[in-house]
């Protein structure tokens, strides 16, 4: 009998020794992969080409590898990922769905039975047009009738875009011509708004609109509380900005007419509206208008938005607008302001970063093709200039009367453009907005 209790004991004791021996090897410490994160090639607006290579495996076998991204530092495996298999080495992976002009932080990771570990953080920064040799996007009467172009996908991307069109009267011709395109085709919905706050966040419908009023030396003037407002959009609301222009008004052209001093290079006289005195083409100027502000200042001033939001890491697009083509036709004034519209499309043209809204191009072409022309008798010297196109004030057809001509500043008024003209001026800011989400503007 005790023989027997004996070999019951030892027969325990051997099973509880292996029970404690199988649990200690399966809670020994082990030793995660050694990788690195390799270089970032192939950017685009959208997507990248990266990977990792895992020199190694650690105390056990891969099970898992990719690479993780965001745009905060040190992303982990709750951030995007791919998947790219097992094992060890050097491996590829394709990131997509990025955001265009938006910097990247990314690392390879590999995992297996005792953790996971990361490779380096490498950086990156996204392009603003894709497939394009350079980064420029331009809206002008040559595309007009291409937003019909727009992949569905990126119809999409559009109606989650928050646009605010700062000016004043003309700018409602944005938000009118916007209202117009959904009525003529519903695929393009749209959102319009006066006052603050902007509409919350959506993907149904593109939001566009105005917070106040703007005169454009307050624009130009007041960048630091243009940027505050920005900047608590995006980091206080969670409701970012993604295009942020000046829509203009008579800024170039009213309240001042041609005066000062003669401007010796182009022979003209400066006109507009701008801190009590008139707007010059350059910094030069200001002895001419007695008044700093100048074409030179817009310019400034976008390039301190588009640098605020760079440094700050939200994604804002400030882009360059030109104005009002209708009014003084065949004037000094009507002159003077397409000297300063040919200074801002100079200033695009040697600036392949820039995205670019020409809505005086797009109003002085009809729907045929037909550019409008008219002359300022400067003293039997016929300076031409690009005036609005008479049928870019018209409504859209005798049944469609949607903009009444009251004057009275309501939303369906007062923006000094027929119906054909804003309808143009809505299907550019379609295409434009398409590509500033990534469509390289040419696939369907």
């Amino acid at each position: 009998m005790s023989s027997i209790i004996c070999v019951c004991m030892k027969a325990r004791l051997l099973v509880l020794g292996l029970l404690i021996n199988s649990y200690l090897f399966l809670n020994c410490s082990g030793e995660v992969p050694s990788l690195t994160t390799l270089a970032v090639t192939e950017i685009t607006s959208n997507s990248a080409l990266t990977g990792g290579n895992i020199s190694d495996e650690g105390s056990s076998k891969i099970d898992e590898r990719g690479v993780c991204w965001n745009t905060n530092t040190a992303p982990t495996l709750t951030s995007d990922r791919t998947i790219n298999g097992t094992g060890m080495g050097e491996y590829s992976s394709s990131l997509t769905g990025l955001i265009p002009a938006t910097k990247y932080y990314v690392r390879a990771y590999a995992s297996n039975k005792y953790g996971t570990s990361f490779g380096d953080e490498v950086t990156f920064t996204t392009s603003i047009s894709n497939g394009s040799s350079v980064n420029q996007i331009i809206a002008d009467h040559t595309i007009v009738d291409r937003y019909n172009d727009i992949p569905q996908f990126y119809i999409d991307e559009v109606k989650k875009m928050l646009v605010w069109g700062a000016g004043m009267s003309h700018s409602l011709g944005y938000q009118h011509g916007l209202i117009l395109l959904e009525q003529y085709d519903p695929k393009y919905q749209v959102i319009t708004y006066l006052g603050d706050p902007p509409p919350a966040v959506t993907s149904q419908a593109m939001r566009f609109g105005r917070i106040f009023q703007s005169g454009d030396n307050t624009w130009t003037s007041d960048v630091n509380a243009y940027c505050g407002i920005l900047k608590d959009q995006a980091s206080n609301l969670n409701n970012p900005y993604n295009v942020f222009l000046y829509a203009w008004c008579w800024d170039m052209t009213w309240v001042n007419s041609p005066g000062g001093g003669l401007d010796p290079e182009f022979n003209v006289h400066w006109a507009g509206s701008a801190g009590g005195g008139r707007w010059g083409l350059n910094n030069e100027d200001q002895s001419l208008t007695g008044t700093p502000f100048s074409m030179d200042s817009y310019l400034s001033a976008i390039e301190t938005y588009n640098a605020h939001a760079r440094s700050n890491n939200y994604k804002t697009f400030t882009i360059y607008t030109t104005g009002p083509v209708d009014d003084n036709s065949g004037t000094e004034n009507g002159y003077q302001r397409e000297l300063k519209h040919t200074y801002i499309r100079e200033y695009v043209k040697n600036h392949p970063e820039t995205i670019f809204f020409d809505y005086a191009d797009i109003l002085v072409y009809n729907n045929s093709g037909q550019k409008h022309i008219v002359n300022w008798n400067d003293g039997g010297t016929y300076r031409p200039h690009s005036q609005i196109h008479p049928d870019n004030l018209k409504d859209y057809n005798s049944l469609w009367q949607m903009i009444p001509a009251d004057g009275q500043g309501d939303l369906l008024g007062d923006d000094h453009i027929g119906e054909a003209g804003a309808l143009r001026i809505a299907k550019a800011m379609w295409w434009m907005l398409a590509r500033i989400a990534g469509w390289d503007g040419q696939s369907k």
